[in-house]
């Protein structure tokens, strides 16, 4: 188990700048997940952790050695890193058991290393199959067990999920999950999958404009974003004006409690607040809301509810995401919501909603 330190980092392709000041930090058996938009620069960060790339500016240290720095350079070999590519990239006319080994010195191959890791990775006894004998997400596991083998000091995984369908990504990515926790490997993760990032990783680096915009544990980084931008980014946002009084902040929802972590708003009335869409309440406008169970803040009225009409309804199975015209807003702007349950509604069906605070805020622009 190693740290990676990052401190100061810029790359360059000719004169497009990719990335443009980088700090992160990975604790030592953590898994750190990079998110980001397409040409963010994700992938590029990731080339550079492993050595495919040069730094332009800046350093990289894997434990105590900087492998990447003014007049220092460590090739990609020397570096113990395990790379699993976004295909697995196994090599077609070799069994399983010798894509694995096949790194590895002839004493760890003779040693039995190879089976031991495939039984790690829920693959014993598949040893002599080829790839193309095996499904989607045993070939990605195959390639986890490759780049675990050689006892790396870090693993780099670049969207290794990407080309598997929905059911395996979510099962692979959980098996995933539980290797890293049992090996205590240190890991970072590439991906443009906000709910992988979130559902996967103990801390979520946000890449935005060549830069780090956030990197924090996952529920503070979909619930206590550092600006609506990314909030917006980080899943889908109900952004609203609200005008700040002491801890409540009254929005078209009602007045609503302020997260205690939110930013310091100094003198700021006016503010943005974060709502997220299973944060709001809904119920179709001939059956009321229950009485809210949580208390109002000192001075703000309990809300009745805002009504509403719906303007377009999805369903996910897991969920349904509506997305409501209110009534009584001062602008064409819809709210989404999602529910678990409840109703099919149709286009035009009115409905009342209520928020849940408490509710992070931001002082406006």
């Amino acid at each position: 188990m190693r740290q990676v330190a990052v401190i100061g980092l810029y790359k360059a392709f000719g004169t497009h700048p990719v990335l443009t000041g980088v700090d992160l930090e990975v604790p030592a058996g953590s898994l750190t997940a990079i998110l980001g938009p397409s040409g963010s620069g994700k992938t590029t960060l990731l080339r550079l952790l492993a050595g495919f790339e040069r730094a332009d500016v800046g350093t990289i240290s894997i434990g105590d050695s900087l492998v990447d720095g003014p007049g220092v350079y460590v090739a990609p070999e020397r570096r113990r890193i395990g790379y699993v590519p976004q295909e697995g990239s196994l090599f077609p006319h070799l069994t399983v058991e010798a894509n694995v080994g096949f790194g590895l010195a002839a004493r760890d191959r003779r040693a039995g290393r190879a089976a031991s890791m495939l039984e790690m990775v829920g693959l014993a006894g598949l040893g002599p199959r080829y790839p193309h004998q095996l499904s989607g997400g045993q070939q990605q596991r195959v390639a986890l067990a490759r780049a675990l083998a050689i006892e790396p000091a870090v693993v780099l995984l670049d969207e290794p999920f990407a080309s598997l369908d929905a059911h395996l990504r979510a099962s692979v990515r959980a098996d995933v999950q539980d290797i890293f926790r049992r090996a205590g490997t240190t890991a970072v993760l590439v991906t443009h999958d906000q709910d992988e990032a979130l559902s996967v990783a103990d801390r979520v680096a946000a890449l935005r404009d060549g830069t780090i915009a956030q990197y924090a544990a996952p529920e503070d980084l979909y619930c206590r974003p550092v600006d609506p931008g990314l909030a917006s980014f980080v899943g889908e946002a109900n952004l609203l004006e609200g005008v700040l009084n002491g801890a409540v902040v009254k929005t078209l929802l009602g007045n609503l409690p302020l997260d205690p972590a939110a930013p310091a708003l100094g003198t700021a009335d006016q503010v943005t607040v974060l709502i997220r869409p299973e944060h709001i309440e809904l119920a179709p406008a001939d059956h009321p809301l229950a009485p809210n169970a949580l208390p109002a803040p000192d001075g703000a009225p309990t809300a009745d509810g805002l009504p509403g009409r719906v303007t377009s309804y999805g369903y996910h199975g897991h969920d349904a995401v509506l997305h409501v015209q209110p009534d009584r807003a001062p602008d064409d702007r819809t709210l989404v919501v999602r529910i678990i349950g409840g109703p099919h509604l149709p286009v035009g069906s009115p409905v009342t909603l209520r928020a849940r605070g408490p509710v992070f805020a931001w002082p406006r622009d």
